[in-house]
């Protein structure tokens, strides 16, 4: 005999309630993004450039995501102890940090840093400037020839300060251009540790993105300018290029980034909410005036930039190893 099934409805609506449940547990979380403050790390010390970058877009960021940016710093390592923090950071949203290219990639060829640049999800690329080699105000070096026939004379003598293993790769490109021997002098937090150095007299000089020499006229002046085209915001100022030493395209990338996994949906959202910050006219002038190319990348267009840009660092890495040994 064939028994007949009995319509239970408790039984029935426990495993659909159970479903939807899932379901709801699934998708709300990232549709509701964001809900709270959103913690931004700064890898670099207070004044950098990073730093810079953070509190210009900090006011658009909350206006077009409706909560707060929480700024904090974790420098040290030239990025890498920021970076970390990152990287192991929850991939909700809620923790995004400065990118510096090439930064990011220099660093983590370091021995046991923990991150890969492909492992971020990348949010939007921002910012760009030139590098640019600089003297303190009072320095005796007027031009670059000046500067280059006394590295020539006394080897090794002249000291040039960078942001750490990153300043040292720009260091090698740049005495491989002038053809000079000198002495690095890495200094781990940041340019904003860097311009204490030079204004107290302790380097010769230093490599910088060329809106910090903007920022600082008034205590450095830039002998030269990286690649082949004048900074707009440094009018008086000759590419190195045009100086007759060729081979020297230090270029520094600001962009902002969130943990690996981040949920495209989520990345969107923060895209957006940078684009909108950026294109703001106040962020625009600053930009102009600090010596800034403005930009806003896709999240797409920030990795491929990101993973374009390291067979360039592996070039100039060999350079770094090929530098005579103190």
């Amino acid at each position: 005999m064939t028994k007949k099934r009995i319509y239970q409805p408790g039984k029935l609506l426990a495993p659909v309630a159970g479903l939807v449940m899932a379901i709801a547990a699934c998708g709300p979380a990232s549709a509701q993004f964001p809900d709270h403050d959103i913690t931004f790390i700064v890898p670099y010390a207070a004044g950098g450039g990073s730093d810079q970058q953070a509190r210009r877009l900090q006011a658009g960021m909350e206006e077009a995501l409706g909560v707060g940016l929480r700024i904090v710093y974790k420098e040290g390592g030239g990025g890498a102890i920021g970076f970390n923090e990152l990287h192991s950071a929850a991939p909700d949203g809620y923790s995004i940090s400065n990118v510096v290219v090439p930064n990011i990639i220099v660093t983590s060829r370091g021995e046991n840093v923990g991150y890969n640049p492909e492992d971020f999800s990348y949010i939007a690329m921002t910012d760009q400037a030139p590098g640019a080699f600089v003297v303190p105000k009072d320095s005796k070096f007027k031009t670059l020839d000046e500067l280059v026939a006394y590295a020539k004379e006394n080897p090794g003598t002249l000291t040039i300060a960078g942001v750490g293993s990153t300043g040292q790769a720009n260091y090698a490109e740049l005495v491989n251009a002038l053809g000079i021997e000198a002495t690095y002098v890495p200094v781990s937090g940041g340019v904003g540790d860097i311009i204490p150095f030079l204004q107290g007299g302790h380097v010769d000089s230093a490599l910088l993105g060329s809106n910090h020499a903007v920022l600082h006229v008034e205590t450095v002046t830039a002998l030269g300018i990286a690649g082949k085209i004048p900074s707009p915001a440094l009018p008086d100022v000759p590419t190195v290029a045009a100086a007759g030493y060729e081979g020297f395209d230090m270029n520094t990338t600001w962009g902002i980034m969130a943990p690996p996994g981040t949920p495209d949906d989520i990345v969107a959202k923060l895209n957006e909410a940078v684009c909108k910050a950026v294109a703001d006219p106040k962020v625009q002038e600053a930009q102009k005036n600090g010596g800034l190319t403005s930009i806003c990348m896709s999240p797409e267009e920030s990795k491929q930039f990101v993973v374009g840009t390291e067979a360039r660092v592996d070039e100039i890495q060999a350079m770094v190893e090929a530098l005579p040994k103190k």
